[in-house]
């Protein structure tokens, strides 16, 4: 198991430990043994990304790119790559009162859950989303 963190973007001071030491707890609780990795880039970047493979001409906060599909027996040496935006993130945190660093990680764990399968087009899917955050926040209590 292995975590590429790669800044396209500036991010402040003590974002890319931080995200390393959760998202690899969190990656060892879900029992990933392949590599992910998450880039944290801008909202244009985000814009061009979901444009290209969503076909939808706007930015969001956290993209997943899975390499694997739940119940396929091969379990290939990347999971996939979470894409992040800096920019969306920081208004996020300001709007719910917390740290960049806090919503960098909750979005990160958020992208890990779909690359681990989970999506959420009904709002029963979600639980596993609302408890992975809950979580997340555990962690970083505790750092």
């Amino acid at each position: 198991m292995s975590l590429e963190i790669v800044a396209e973007t500036r991010v402040p001071t003590g974002v890319r430990p931080t995200l390393r030491r959760v998202l690899k707890a969190l990656m060892r609780e879900y029992g990933v043994t392949s590599s992910v990795c998450v880039v944290l880039a801008d909202d244009a970047r985000l814009r061009d990304l979901k444009r290209e493979f969503w076909g939808e001409d706007a930015a969001t906060d956290v993209l997943s790119f899975p390499q694997w599909e739940p119940g396929d027996p091969f379990v290939p040496e990347t999971l996939g790559d979470i894409v992040v935006s800096v920019d969306t993130a920081a208004r996020q945190a300001e709007e719910r009162g917390h740290s960049l660093t806090t919503e960098i990680v909750v979005l990160a764990s958020h992208g890990l859950l779909h690359l681990l399968g989970h999506d959420h087009q009904s709002e029963v899917e979600w639980t596993p989303f609302h408890a992975l955050e809950r979580r997340t926040l555990e962690l970083l209590k505790q750092l």
